[in-house]
Protein backbone atom coordinates (compact mmCIF):
# COMPACT_ATOMS: atom_id res chain seq x y z
CA UNK A 1 0.00 0.00 0.00
CA UNK A 2 1.39 3.41 -1.01
CA UNK A 3 2.17 5.67 1.93
CA UNK A 4 1.00 9.27 2.00
CA UNK A 5 2.61 11.79 4.34
CA UNK A 6 0.63 14.91 5.23
CA UNK A 7 2.85 17.75 6.46
CA UNK A 8 1.12 20.53 8.42
CA UNK A 9 3.12 23.59 9.48
CA UNK A 10 1.64 26.17 11.85
CA UNK A 11 4.42 28.69 12.49
CA UNK A 12 3.69 32.31 11.52
CA UNK A 13 7.41 32.87 10.90
CA UNK A 14 9.21 32.45 7.58
CA UNK A 15 12.33 31.21 9.38
CA UNK A 16 10.61 28.62 11.54
CA UNK A 17 12.52 26.32 13.89
CA UNK A 18 9.74 23.73 14.07
CA UNK A 19 9.19 23.74 10.29
CA UNK A 20 12.92 23.36 9.59
CA UNK A 21 13.15 20.40 11.97
CA UNK A 22 10.08 18.79 10.41
CA UNK A 23 11.40 19.37 6.88
CA UNK A 24 14.65 17.60 7.77
CA UNK A 25 12.74 14.69 9.27
CA UNK A 26 10.45 14.42 6.23
CA UNK A 27 13.41 14.48 3.83
CA UNK A 28 15.06 11.61 5.73
CA UNK A 29 11.76 9.72 5.92
CA UNK A 30 11.20 10.14 2.18
CA UNK A 31 14.62 8.64 1.45
CA UNK A 32 13.48 5.52 3.27
CA UNK A 33 10.07 5.68 1.55
CA UNK A 34 10.81 7.01 -1.97
CA UNK A 35 7.46 5.91 -3.39
CA UNK A 36 5.45 7.79 -0.78
CA UNK A 37 3.29 10.76 -1.71
CA UNK A 38 3.97 14.02 0.12
CA UNK A 39 1.22 16.58 0.77
CA UNK A 40 2.35 19.83 2.36
CA UNK A 41 0.13 22.47 3.92
CA UNK A 42 1.66 25.69 5.34
CA UNK A 43 -1.10 27.00 7.59
CA UNK A 44 0.69 29.30 10.02
CA UNK A 45 0.87 32.50 7.98
CA UNK A 46 -2.76 32.80 6.93
CA UNK A 47 -5.99 33.23 8.82
CA UNK A 48 -7.96 30.03 9.25
CA UNK A 49 -11.65 30.82 9.46
CA UNK A 50 -12.97 28.83 12.38
CA UNK A 51 -16.56 27.94 13.16
CA UNK A 52 -18.95 30.86 13.51
CA UNK A 53 -22.75 30.87 13.67
CA UNK A 54 -23.23 30.33 9.92
CA UNK A 55 -20.57 27.59 9.84
CA UNK A 56 -22.22 25.78 12.74
CA UNK A 57 -25.62 26.03 11.06
CA UNK A 58 -24.16 24.60 7.84
CA UNK A 59 -22.50 21.75 9.72
CA UNK A 60 -25.75 20.91 11.50
CA UNK A 61 -27.69 20.84 8.21
CA UNK A 62 -27.88 17.38 6.57
CA UNK A 63 -25.38 17.26 3.71
CA UNK A 64 -28.02 16.67 1.01
CA UNK A 65 -29.94 19.75 2.20
CA UNK A 66 -27.08 22.27 2.32
CA UNK A 67 -27.19 25.31 0.11
CA UNK A 68 -24.20 26.13 -2.13
CA UNK A 69 -23.22 28.87 0.33
CA UNK A 70 -23.29 26.39 3.22
CA UNK A 71 -21.21 23.89 1.26
CA UNK A 72 -18.70 26.66 0.55
CA UNK A 73 -18.48 27.51 4.25
CA UNK A 74 -17.53 23.91 5.01
CA UNK A 75 -15.18 23.45 2.03
CA UNK A 76 -11.94 24.12 3.94
CA UNK A 77 -13.00 21.75 6.70
CA UNK A 78 -14.01 19.07 4.19
CA UNK A 79 -10.63 19.34 2.43
CA UNK A 80 -8.68 19.19 5.70
CA UNK A 81 -10.62 16.09 6.76
CA UNK A 82 -10.13 14.46 3.34
CA UNK A 83 -6.38 15.04 3.72
CA UNK A 84 -6.43 13.27 7.08
CA UNK A 85 -8.35 10.28 5.75
CA UNK A 86 -5.95 9.98 2.80
CA UNK A 87 -2.77 10.21 4.90
CA UNK A 88 -0.96 7.25 6.41
CA UNK A 89 1.52 9.53 8.19
CA UNK A 90 0.87 13.01 9.60
CA UNK A 91 3.56 15.47 10.67
CA UNK A 92 2.56 18.56 12.64
CA UNK A 93 5.21 21.28 12.95
CA UNK A 94 4.32 24.01 15.41
CA UNK A 95 5.69 26.42 17.96
CA UNK A 96 4.32 26.47 21.48
CA UNK A 97 2.54 29.72 22.30
CA UNK A 98 1.92 30.50 25.97
CA UNK A 99 2.24 26.84 26.97
CA UNK A 100 -0.24 25.67 24.32
CA UNK A 101 -1.28 25.79 20.66
CA UNK A 102 -0.91 28.80 18.37
CA UNK A 103 -4.29 30.12 17.29
CA UNK A 104 -3.97 28.75 13.75
CA UNK A 105 -3.49 25.20 15.02
CA UNK A 106 -6.46 25.50 17.39
CA UNK A 107 -8.57 26.80 14.50
CA UNK A 108 -7.43 23.83 12.40
CA UNK A 109 -8.43 21.42 15.18
CA UNK A 110 -11.87 23.03 15.31
CA UNK A 111 -12.25 22.39 11.57
CA UNK A 112 -11.31 18.71 11.65
CA UNK A 113 -13.13 17.43 14.75
CA UNK A 114 -16.56 16.90 13.19
CA UNK A 115 -19.22 14.36 14.01
CA UNK A 116 -19.84 11.96 11.16
CA UNK A 117 -16.51 12.88 9.60
CA UNK A 118 -13.74 12.15 12.12
CA UNK A 119 -15.77 10.82 15.04
CA UNK A 120 -19.17 9.28 15.56
CA UNK A 121 -21.73 9.82 18.30
CA UNK A 122 -24.62 7.66 19.44
CA UNK A 123 -26.65 8.56 22.55
CA UNK A 124 -26.62 4.92 23.59
CA UNK A 125 -22.96 4.09 23.00
CA UNK A 126 -21.23 7.49 23.12
CA UNK A 127 -18.33 8.60 20.95
CA UNK A 128 -16.32 6.55 18.47
CA UNK A 129 -13.29 7.28 16.26
CA UNK A 130 -13.59 7.41 12.46
CA UNK A 131 -9.91 7.77 11.53
CA UNK A 132 -7.87 4.60 11.04
CA UNK A 133 -5.75 3.45 13.96
CA UNK A 134 -3.05 2.48 11.45
CA UNK A 135 -2.15 6.14 10.90
CA UNK A 136 0.90 7.65 12.58
CA UNK A 137 1.28 11.14 14.03
CA UNK A 138 4.56 13.02 14.56
CA UNK A 139 4.50 16.27 16.52
CA UNK A 140 7.57 18.47 16.01
CA UNK A 141 7.53 21.59 18.15
CA UNK A 142 9.70 24.38 19.47
CA UNK A 143 9.45 26.57 22.54
CA UNK A 144 11.17 29.43 24.32
CA UNK A 145 11.55 27.39 27.51
CA UNK A 146 12.30 23.75 28.30
CA UNK A 147 9.37 21.42 28.97
CA UNK A 148 10.88 17.99 28.47
CA UNK A 149 9.53 15.08 30.56
CA UNK A 150 11.22 15.04 33.92
CA UNK A 151 11.89 18.78 34.05
CA UNK A 152 10.22 20.98 36.68
CA UNK A 153 8.30 22.81 33.92
CA UNK A 154 6.93 19.65 32.24
CA UNK A 155 3.39 20.40 33.57
CA UNK A 156 3.40 23.64 31.55
CA UNK A 157 3.32 21.64 28.30
CA UNK A 158 -0.33 21.75 27.28
CA UNK A 159 0.50 21.28 23.60
CA UNK A 160 1.52 17.64 23.23
CA UNK A 161 -1.05 16.16 25.66
CA UNK A 162 -3.82 18.11 23.94
CA UNK A 163 -2.84 17.07 20.41
CA UNK A 164 -2.43 13.45 21.44
CA UNK A 165 -5.85 13.47 23.10
CA UNK A 166 -7.58 15.14 20.15
CA UNK A 167 -6.04 12.87 17.51
CA UNK A 168 -6.54 9.84 19.73
CA UNK A 169 -10.21 10.79 20.08
CA UNK A 170 -10.45 10.67 16.27
CA UNK A 171 -8.64 7.31 16.16
CA UNK A 172 -4.94 8.10 15.74
CA UNK A 173 -3.25 6.64 18.81
CA UNK A 174 0.24 6.03 17.38
CA UNK A 175 2.11 9.26 18.08
CA UNK A 176 5.62 10.57 18.68
CA UNK A 177 6.64 14.04 19.82
CA UNK A 178 10.05 15.70 19.45
CA UNK A 179 10.72 19.18 20.79
CA UNK A 180 13.44 21.79 20.61
CA UNK A 181 13.14 23.84 23.77
CA UNK A 182 15.27 26.53 25.36
CA UNK A 183 15.18 28.74 22.26
CA UNK A 184 15.44 31.69 24.65
CA UNK A 185 17.98 29.99 26.89
CA UNK A 186 21.03 31.47 25.15
CA UNK A 187 22.97 30.34 22.07
CA UNK A 188 24.59 27.31 23.67
CA UNK A 189 21.37 25.98 25.21
CA UNK A 190 19.41 26.54 22.00
CA UNK A 191 22.08 24.84 19.87
CA UNK A 192 22.21 21.85 22.21
CA UNK A 193 18.44 21.46 22.14
CA UNK A 194 18.32 21.71 18.34
CA UNK A 195 21.10 19.15 18.01
CA UNK A 196 19.30 16.73 20.33
CA UNK A 197 16.01 17.17 18.43
CA UNK A 198 17.70 16.56 15.07
CA UNK A 199 19.37 13.42 16.41
CA UNK A 200 16.09 12.11 17.81
CA UNK A 201 14.26 12.77 14.54
CA UNK A 202 17.06 11.19 12.48
CA UNK A 203 16.86 8.05 14.61
CA UNK A 204 13.08 7.83 14.14
CA UNK A 205 12.90 8.58 10.41
CA UNK A 206 14.01 5.24 8.91
CA UNK A 207 11.34 3.11 10.60
CA UNK A 208 8.53 5.60 11.33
Amino acid sequence: MTKTLLSLSFSPRVASTSAALADGFIADWHKANPDAELRQRALGREAIAGPDEDWIAANMTPEAERTPDQANLLAASDQAIADLHAASHIVIATPMFNFGLPWTLKSYVDLIVRVGKTFSFDPATGFGPLLSADKKLMIVWSSAGEYQPGTPTEPFDHLTPYLRQVFGFMGITQSDAVSAGNMWGGPDAAAASLSAARAQLAALSPTW
